[in-house]
């Protein structure tokens, strides 16, 4: 009878720790999930497509095809062919896209890794309401008007980079990191 509660013992202590880390890993892999699905996912699309959008605007519409052409021929005559294409791409395209990404990123802060918020996000959200305003003048005739916050043109590395870290902890967890390879 002596050694018997030891054994006992032991094996509650090991499915307590157990079915603990168990639990534990069900809940990072819940985390990354929902950091994919509803984060790093939806906002790399959002980014790719914005700088997809934005990159056939200046093909489509720059008297030189290149991005400071197009930005000289709007500064130049923001009345011109270049610059109405321009609040077209912004107000259809580019603006719709870039608050959808801004919302992406407002609404799900809590599923950042880390204890702070990029400062890439937080330049889109402000991109993003500064350019409300714009858009605002525009719809008014002010069309010397132009954000002053820039686009945060580094956000797509930077999401690009950060949805394949979460797929590699995604893979890792989930034991399919070494088959995806063979």
């Amino acid at each position: 009878m002596g050694g018997g509660w030891l054994a006992a013992l032991g094996g509650y202590l090991f499915t307590y720790w157990n079915s603990k880390a168990v639990e534990e890993r069900k809940a990072r892999i819940e985390r990354i999930n929902r950091q994919l699905r509803e984060f790093y996912g939806p906002l790399l699309a959002c980014v790719t497509a914005t700088k997809s959008a934005y990159n056939a605007m200046v093909k489509q519409h720059s008297p030189d095809a290149t991005r400071s052409g197009f930005q000289k021929a709007l500064s130049q005559d923001p009345e011109g062919p270049t610059a109405v294409a321009f609040r077209q791409w912004m107000s259809k395209v580019l603006q719709p896209l870039n608050e959808r990404a801004a919302q992406i990123a407002t609404d799900n802060v809590d599923l950042l890794e880390g204890s702070t918020i990029e400062p890439l996000l937080l330049q889109l959200v402000a991109h993003v309401y500064a350019n409300r305003v714009i858009l605002e003048r525009w719809s008014q005739g002010d069309f010397k008007s132009f954000s002053v916050i820039s686009y945060p043109n580094a956000i797509v590395s930077f999401v690009q980079k950060e949805f394949a870290l979460m797929k590699k902890k995604q893979a890792d967890l989930l034991g399919t990191s070494t088959m995806s390879r063979l």
